[in-house]
């Protein structure tokens, strides 16, 4: 089990970055969406950004979190990527948590852009790009 607050200078770090005003760390994300009606954009996801009744951004996350969770992210970013590119070997770019937990944070922040057009392969590719950016991964 990784706690996410054992990382929470790189949750601060990208929430400064990308004006995320709160982070709110919950027992449970599944039970917590269910609570408040949202629904999660990818089931294994341990955060949600949500706006708050005042207008700003939240990002909700899971405090504990199984490491299949993390993997399963990832999973699913290499099945998506694997189209794009199957030479790069994305495992290898995001063998850590501090990476895990950054794409995590970022790719539901990229569900909200525009220029991502809600396509799943434009959101890694914002990602990987903000990654690099960043200086989480090269």
């Amino acid at each position: 089990m990784i706690s996410t607050k054992d990382y929470d200078e790189v949750m601060v770090t990208l929430a400064k970055e990308y004006f995320i005003e709160k982070l709110h760390y919950v027992a449970d994300i599944q039970t917590w969406v269910q609570e408040n009606n949202k629904t999660l954009s990818e089931p294994h996801n341990p955060m949600k950004l949500v706006v708050t009744p005042d207008d700003k951004l939240a990002m909700i996350v899971q405090e504990n979190v199984n490491e299949n969770m993390l993997s399963d992210v990832i999973k699913n970013l290499v099945i998506r990527w694997s189209v794009q590119d199957n030479a790069t070997d994305i495992n290898k770019k995001f063998s850590d948590i501090k990476q895990q937990l950054a794409y995590s944070f970022l790719k539901e922040y990229a569900r909200t852009l525009n220029k991502t057009e809600g396509e799943e392969l434009n959101e890694d590719l914002w990602v990987i790009e903000e990654m690099e950016y960043l200086g989480f991964i090269n």
